[in-house]
Protein backbone atom coordinates (compact mmCIF):
# COMPACT_ATOMS: atom_id res chain seq x y z
CA UNK A 1 0.00 0.00 0.00
CA UNK A 2 2.54 2.59 0.95
CA UNK A 3 4.91 1.43 -2.22
CA UNK A 4 1.91 2.46 -4.23
CA UNK A 5 0.54 5.62 -2.65
CA UNK A 6 4.79 6.74 -3.14
CA UNK A 7 4.67 5.52 -6.74
CA UNK A 8 1.42 7.44 -7.70
CA UNK A 9 2.62 10.63 -5.36
CA UNK A 10 5.97 10.82 -7.62
CA UNK A 11 3.99 10.46 -10.34
CA UNK A 12 1.92 13.45 -9.98
CA UNK A 13 5.15 15.14 -9.12
CA UNK A 14 6.28 14.26 -12.73
CA UNK A 15 3.57 15.58 -14.52
CA UNK A 16 3.73 18.47 -12.53
CA UNK A 17 7.20 19.23 -13.15
CA UNK A 18 6.58 18.52 -17.27
CA UNK A 19 3.79 20.33 -17.89
CA UNK A 20 3.25 23.91 -18.88
CA UNK A 21 0.61 26.66 -19.29
CA UNK A 22 0.89 30.24 -21.16
CA UNK A 23 -2.06 32.87 -20.20
CA UNK A 24 -1.61 36.40 -22.48
CA UNK A 25 -4.05 38.84 -21.55
CA UNK A 26 -4.23 42.45 -22.73
CA UNK A 27 -3.46 45.51 -19.95
CA UNK A 28 -3.60 48.47 -21.37
CA UNK A 29 -4.73 50.03 -25.31
CA UNK A 30 -3.93 53.61 -25.98
CA UNK A 31 -5.18 55.49 -29.21
CA UNK A 32 -1.64 55.66 -30.68
CA UNK A 33 -1.07 53.34 -33.84
CA UNK A 34 0.30 50.20 -33.51
CA UNK A 35 4.32 50.24 -33.76
CA UNK A 36 7.11 47.11 -35.13
CA UNK A 37 8.70 47.78 -32.17
CA UNK A 38 8.44 45.40 -29.07
CA UNK A 39 9.86 45.81 -25.52
CA UNK A 40 9.72 43.23 -23.06
CA UNK A 41 10.78 42.84 -19.25
CA UNK A 42 10.86 39.68 -17.94
CA UNK A 43 10.98 37.61 -14.33
CA UNK A 44 11.10 34.13 -13.22
CA UNK A 45 10.12 32.88 -9.69
CA UNK A 46 10.95 29.31 -8.90
CA UNK A 47 7.96 27.11 -6.24
CA UNK A 48 6.08 31.03 -6.04
CA UNK A 49 9.00 31.72 -3.12
CA UNK A 50 12.13 32.85 -5.02
CA UNK A 51 13.36 35.28 -7.40
CA UNK A 52 10.26 37.67 -9.11
CA UNK A 53 12.50 40.47 -7.50
CA UNK A 54 13.34 42.05 -11.07
CA UNK A 55 11.18 45.44 -12.33
CA UNK A 56 8.69 44.15 -14.81
CA UNK A 57 6.86 47.13 -15.43
CA UNK A 58 5.56 48.76 -18.10
CA UNK A 59 8.45 51.48 -18.10
CA UNK A 60 11.36 49.46 -17.78
CA UNK A 61 9.40 47.30 -20.83
CA UNK A 62 9.23 50.16 -23.42
CA UNK A 63 12.82 51.48 -22.52
CA UNK A 64 14.34 47.97 -23.08
CA UNK A 65 12.57 47.74 -26.59
CA UNK A 66 13.02 51.83 -27.06
CA UNK A 67 9.63 52.74 -27.63
CA UNK A 68 8.49 56.05 -27.02
CA UNK A 69 5.43 56.08 -28.08
CA UNK A 70 3.19 53.12 -26.75
CA UNK A 71 -0.09 51.50 -28.42
CA UNK A 72 -1.00 48.72 -26.21
CA UNK A 73 0.52 46.24 -23.61
CA UNK A 74 0.23 42.66 -22.78
CA UNK A 75 0.97 40.98 -19.43
CA UNK A 76 2.67 36.85 -20.41
CA UNK A 77 2.98 34.35 -17.47
CA UNK A 78 3.89 30.96 -18.17
CA UNK A 79 3.85 28.26 -15.95
CA UNK A 80 6.44 25.66 -15.97
CA UNK A 81 5.21 23.08 -13.21
CA UNK A 82 8.37 24.45 -11.00
CA UNK A 83 8.87 27.80 -12.08
CA UNK A 84 6.67 30.57 -13.56
CA UNK A 85 7.87 33.29 -16.11
CA UNK A 86 6.15 36.30 -16.14
CA UNK A 87 6.56 38.93 -18.70
CA UNK A 88 5.35 42.70 -19.74
CA UNK A 89 5.35 43.30 -23.16
CA UNK A 90 4.68 46.93 -24.44
CA UNK A 91 4.35 47.56 -28.26
CA UNK A 92 4.52 51.45 -30.37
CA UNK A 93 6.66 52.99 -32.09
Amino acid sequence: MKKTFFAALVCVAMCTMFTSCTTTRPISVTSNPVGNKCGEASTIRILNIFGGSDNIGINAAAKNGGITKISHVDFVQRNYGVYVKTTTRVYGE
